[in-house]
């Protein structure tokens, strides 16, 4: 993934997330992206939390409690909780 690509994701974030959100004004990276909606995004405060956010492409300002986004302590958390039991959901 290139850097306009990264970029993308991260002022979509930005735009998306209202006051109250849980990510409002947190720095975030994207990692991944699944299909569909779906992106994971390191959290940049040195917490080395993770978050799946599920976002809607709005071109404005979402009301909570948009965009639908579900933390995990660390990468090793999400792989063990969602990646690895989706995969296993695809793969059968």
């Amino acid at each position: 993934m290139d850097n306009q690509f990264h970029e993308t994701f991260a002022r979509q974030l930005a735009l998306e997330v209202p006051p109250g959100h849980e990510l409002f004004e947190l720095p975030a990276r994207l990692i991944g992206r699944g299909l569909g909606d779906d992106a994971l995004f390191e959290i940049l405060d040195g917490s080395g939390r993770v978050a799946v956010v599920h976002l809607t492409w709005s071109k404005s300002r979402e009301r909570l409690p948009w965009p639908i986004t579900v933390f995990y302590t660390d990468m090793e958390n999400w792989i063990e909780t969602c990646m690895l039991p989706e995969h296993q959901e695809w793969a059968n």
